[in-house]
């Protein structure tokens, strides 16, 4: 099945590339931000960090093609502690892209299956939850998004301890 969008066409073997991609050099991912009133808010991180820019432009490109916004930056040096090299982020960070671009690779990872799948249902269950006319407090978080958050937070090694923090902000807010 092609995709064709605007004048480019995304092939399934771009969407198994994309996918092999993100597999193996990306990350599916929820951060957790503080915003007024120390309120936690949890939004969905999907990205590819590479020292190649060709690959992370290829991946633009299929980003592009497929409509699906994100960002790219230059990191610091190094992906990692000792490292020198430089590297450059391409990251998808809203729910309605984090949707897209799921849906167009999920068929094709192998690795990272349950964090995209948990995503993808965590931010299905989000949009859908939103009023225009409430805004944000439209969105209150329940026990089944706190869940999908600790499992996505779980399955990628929860190395900062976030799971507690979780845990606390999941109590509150079902006070």
């Amino acid at each position: 099945m092609d995709n064709k969008m605007g004048n480019q066409q995304v092939t399934q073997t771009d969407l198994a590339w994309l996918a092999g991609i993100w597999d193996g050099e990306g990350h599916f991912s929820i951060r957790r931000t503080v915003v007024k009133n120390n309120a936690p808010q949890y939004s969905p991180r999907l990205g590819v960090t590479n020292s190649n820019v060709q690959i992370l432009t290829r991946v633009r490109e299929i980003l592009d093609a497929l409509e699906i916004g994100y960002y790219f930056r230059e990191k610091d040096q190094g992906g990692f502690e000792g490292s020198h090299k430089q590297t450059w982020l391409v990251a998808v960070e809203t729910m309605v892209n984090a949707v897209k671009v799921i849906a167009a690779i999920r068929p094709y990872l192998v690795g990272k299956c349950f964090q995209a799948d948990c995503i993808m249902e965590y931010c299905t269950r989000r949009i859908k939850a939103f009023d225009r006319t409430k805004g944000n407090k439209s969105r209150k978080y329940t026990a089944e998004d706190f869940d999908l958050v600790m499992k996505v937070y779980q399955a990628n090694g929860d190395i900062r301890g976030t799971s507690e923090t979780i845990r606390q902000d999941a109590q509150r807010a079902m006070i």
